[in-house]
């Protein structure tokens, strides 16, 4: 009987509770004030970003625009709008599948790419290091980033072996997603 009782605590423990929206999450979260208020204060881009659930998005922290808060200023409404459409990748990816694959280069909303890369155990973005990794919620996955994805800042996967990953199995295989793994 104690076993029976430990397996319903267990169960209740890991039964799922009302999901919330990714964007709830990154706001609850505290680290990512700057890029949500960004997101909803820059025209278009929070419904170009819903109107793709489900979305991967690389979240700068608010410490990674304060460290380039002079280049923000600097941007008009629709540079700004690009950057930030620049961390967001139609499709779910988790850091795991990045792990898996070795190299991952994704198509983002503005049309740039990014490379997602696990190095040296770390998973990186271009030149960011993912400090948080699978914030899941309604709408896809957040991994938190330590820079901003600045344009010029990709390189391609080092040319090792082509891999393609499956979207059997519902990862990446959102509304135009694109990818290639290396």
């Amino acid at each position: 009987m104690k076993f029976l009782a430990t397996l319903s605590f267990l169960a209740a423990a890991v039964t799922p509770v009302a999901s919330q929206s990714i964007i709830d999450l990154a706001a609850a979260d505290g680290k990512y004030g700057t890029l949500l208020g960004a997101v909803t204060n820059t025209a278009g881009v929070l419904d170009a970003v819903t109107s793709n659930f489900p979305v991967t998005i690389f979240g700068p922290t608010d410490a990674a625009f304060a460290d380039i808060a002079s280049v923000v200023a600097g941007l008009d409404e629709a540079a700004l709008a690009t950057v930030l459409a620049s961390h967001v990748v139609p499709g779910v990816f988790t850091a795991q599948n990045v792990i898996d694959a070795g190299c991952v280069e994704l198509v983002t909303l503005s049309g740039a790419n990014v490379r997602v890369m696990y190095k040296d155990g770390k998973v990186m973005v271009n030149e960011s290091t993912v400090i948080q990794a699978d914030i899941i919620g309604d709408g896809g996955i957040i991994h938190g980033i330590d820079k901003v994805i600045l344009p010029g800042s990709y390189h391609a996967c080092p040319a090792k072996s082509s891999k393609k990953m499956s979207s059997s199995s519902g990862k990446g295989s959102g509304k135009g997603s694109k990818r290639r793994m290396v």
